[in-house]
């Protein structure tokens, strides 16, 4: 039964413009088919790649120290298929000396010329070309980006068993700042929140105003019910 039918009312009224909002945001009426969920997704998606834009860059330039560094190491493909597809992507270093034997592999290169190579390509993914590493390899963009994170994985792991340390987890770090960005963002827009104030502001306030919006909807329709939430009494002793 209703106790309170204006404070009931007042609640319905904002359950019912809460529901007509989602019904609208979830419709494709934000560009490109999307909904506003996905809208908002490609918006935050995009200034966390402008963001990340300059981790990447500034990892690229701190590569170029290792130019001069000698590596020699032996890995081993799962199969040898994937031995010669490792094989022909470090064949792209400049000066590498590369041998394969069914599934096992010898490399011996210049460390920053190789991370120069892979830095080229990633920086080529970063900036959504993908058909330059499509002609470069003459496959999908995003697997010649996922090979070059598998063949520097192997790498690593033998740099450590030749207590090559330095080498190795440096090689670990670039993988997570200069790779995985590669691969991750590709395809996603590069925004800069200092572009976008506007549109990150209304986004950021909507969300908190919006959620209050349902929880005072629920809280009127209680109250108009008469359920109420109230602090105990403290019993005497």
């Amino acid at each position: 039964m209703i106790r309170d039918s204006k404070s009931f009312l007042i609640g319905m009224v904002m359950l019912l413009s809460f529901i007509g909002i989602y019904i609208y945001m979830m419709s494709p009426s934000f560009g490109d088919g999307r909904n506003g969920l996905e809208f908002a997704d490609d918006m935050f998606n995009s200034i966390s790649k402008g963001s990340a834009q300059e981790v990447v860059q500034g990892e690229v330039k701190k590569a170029e120290k290792w130019i001069g560094t000698e590596i020699e190491v032996n890995l081993t493909g799962k199969d040898a298929d994937q031995a010669e597809r490792w094989a022909a992507a470090m064949q792209k270093v400049d000066g590498a000396v590369i041998n394969v034997d069914q599934e096992k592999i010898s490399l011996k290169t210049d460390f920053g010329k190789l991370l120069a190579n892979i830095s080229e390509d990633c920086v080529v993914m970063y900036d959504n070309k993908g058909d330059v590493l499509q002609q470069k390899y003459n496959t999908d963009p995003r697997d010649a980006t996922n090979r070059w994170y598998s063949i520097t994985k192997a790498i690593s792991k033998d740099l450590e068993k030749q207590q090559k340390f330095q080498e190795s987890i440096y090689l670990q770090t670039y993988q997570k700042k200069v790779i995985e960005p590669a691969y991750n963002y590709y395809g996603v827009e590069t925004k800069f929140v200092k572009d976008n104030k506007g549109v990150m502001t209304f986004l950021l306030i909507f969300y908190m105003v919006y959620t209050l919006w349902y929880g005072f909807a629920i809280y009127y329709i209680c109250g108009g019910f008469g359920i109420t939430m109230t602090k105990s009494a403290k019993k005497e002793a």
